[in-house]
């Protein structure tokens, strides 16, 4: 199967989901399929050939103005000259031409978010634009990839899909080793998070780093200069690393914190990349929303309300959860499900469905 990946995208090899379309694409290609990668973005970086190295990668730069629009076109016509016989596009915004390439061609679009509400607080000529378009876009494709059951759920998304499945982010697990943490006196934790993202909830980690003085929270891909007001002194601010630089803080650390304000979304479920990253070195994982790979409760991951203020109530819990789980790790077997392996071989196996199922009309 030639399966052709659509994506807008500006973030650098550093960003999570660069690491997810590079591990989605490497799987397919794994599994003995042809596979090119079409990438729109205005923030072109030469590591992106060298991250991708066998999957064929075409890029095209875009400029401001109504010259985005021609210069998506030009992508258009590479995808159609590909002649794939799936198209696979990470939802975003409507560009001229790609309902027209998603219907022509069987295709599946993936569904990360819920964009109106992520939208709502940009700026309002875009969320205008993308209300009034979003909808030619969803009546296109064939088939819909949701990261959660409660998106899938989304009023505005069902009444334009006719066929789904939903496939919660993975991670490569053969990509880390999980070591044994030091064995200290002090309690180490890491966050890792990206600067205008609310629902981050990096405001509660800096109350709970308010309330335990003793204990260091490593944040990476933030600043300091984030907060809205001074952190405490017990934060250390690392900025944005690649993985090798933030690795050695992955393997000191004895828990992890991952996203603890969905509500600021709207949303109450998710599977954020970065708990699938800390869970493969691992790490036992705090977080404030359901997880869709986990609908029951598990002994690694605390589960604190998604509500405000979720660290200043829980804090019993909180405490009781890291002293259970200093110097210990999360075995390997209980995660195996989250494998970038097994997620991919389902939704490749659901591409070829909806190919089929095209085929037969």
């Amino acid at each position: 199967m030639k399966i052709a990946y659509l994506i807008h995208w500006n973030e650098g090899p550093g960003s999570g989901v660069f690491k997810k379309v590079l591990g989605q694409v490497t799987a397919w290609s794994r599994l003995g399929h042809d596979v090119s990668l079409f990438l729109y973005t205005h923030h072109w970086e030469q590591d992106w050939n060298q991250e991708f190295q066998d999957i064929p990668l075409h890029v095209q730069r875009y400029r401001g103005g109504f010259g985005r629009l021609s210069d998506f076109r030009r992508l258009i016509t590479e995808v159609k000259r590909w002649e794939p016989d799936v198209v696979y596009h990470r939802f975003d915004l409507y560009y001229p031409g790609l309902p027209s390439l998603l219907r022509r061609i069987p295709s599946v679009i993936e569904v990360n978010t819920n964009d109106l509400t992520e939208m709502q607080s940009g700026g309002k000529l875009r969320y205008l634009y993308h209300r009034l378009t979003r909808a030619a876009v969803l009546k296109a494709t064939s088939g819909y990839v949701f990261v959660s059951a409660e998106l899938a759920e989304e009023v505005h998304f069902q009444k334009y899909v006719q066929d789904k499945v939903i496939i919660g982010n993975g991670f490569d697990l053969s990509g880390v080793a999980s070591s044994p943490p030091e064995k200290r006196e002090d309690t180490r934790i890491i966050f890792i998070g990206t600067h205008g993202q609310s629902w981050h909830g990096v405001d509660e980690i800096a109350q709970l780093a308010q309330a335990h003085p003793d204990w260091r929270f490593d944040l990476v891909g933030i600043y300091a200069s984030h907060l809205e007001g001074p952190a405490p002194a017990n934060m250390i601010f690392h900025g944005n690393l690649v993985r090798e630089e933030y690795e050695p803080l992955m393997n000191e650390a004895d828990v992890a914190i991952g996203t603890l304000a969905l509500y600021r979304k709207r949303m109450a479920e998710a599977s954020p990349l970065k708990v699938r990253e800390y869970l493969a070195y691992g790490l036992p994982v705090i977080i404030g929303y359901k997880d869709t790979d986990f609908p029951e409760p598990v002994p690694f991951i605390l589960e604190l309300k998604n509500v405000p203020d979720s660290t200043s109530m829980d804090q019993e819990r909180i405490e009781g959860f890291i002293e259970k789980w200093r110097g210990n790790r999360v075995d390997r077997s209980l995660i195996k499900h989250l494998d970038t392996a097994s997620k991919e071989a389902e939704r490749v196996d659901y591409m070829e469905r909806i190919m089929k199922k095209d085929a037969s009309r």
